[in-house]
């Protein structure tokens, strides 16, 4: 439903330190750009990115690596849309029942309103953090080989 993209970026390995590879981006095209700004737009500076290693890199060698680009829909419907609803229903749920006993028909609105919204905050931080772990997908290293042309790659 979401869609998910793959950008992925030249660069050589400049060090090997045990396994993790730091390697130096080369300067990308602009639509590659546009649609990641991950690497925070390479310019005339060299930009940086430390990676877990693959077996068979070398220090010079010219790699790519891929990283996968969640879309941002799924978020903004749970930071946004979700607790506006939540904070629509608990108003409702405050002006037709009677409870905590409080007897004024708006302050029950406010505080119902304010509970629904509050823990769709909550609910949206909880899930925030269980989803984060099973979809980051850290950038990895594919191996540029001459005979592969730049274009393949960049597809």
């Amino acid at each position: 439903m979401f869609k998910q993209t793959q950008v992925k970026e030249a660069g050589i390995i400049k060090r090997i330190n045990g396994n993790r590879t730091t390697i130096e981006l080369l300067k990308q095209t602009a639509e590659n750009c546009k649609s990641c700004s991950g690497c925070a737009e390479v310019k005339s500076s060299p930009h940086y990115l430390e990676v877990e290693t693959v077996p068979g890199t070398k220090e010079g060698q010219l790699v790519v690596t891929q990283k996968t680009i969640h879309s941002p829909y799924k978020s903004i419907i749970l930071v946004f849309v979700f607790p506006l609803i939540s904070l629509i229903a608990g108003s409702y749920v405050g002006q037709n029942y009677n409870f905590f006993g409080i007897t004024s028909k708006d302050i029950r609105i406010i505080v119902c309103g304010f509970i629904f919204f509050i823990s769709s905050l909550v609910i949206a931080a909880i899930y925030d953090k269980m989803s984060k772990s099973k979809t980051t997908t850290p950038q990895k290293i594919i191996p540029y080989n001459l005979h592969n042309s730049y274009d393949t790659i960049f597809k």
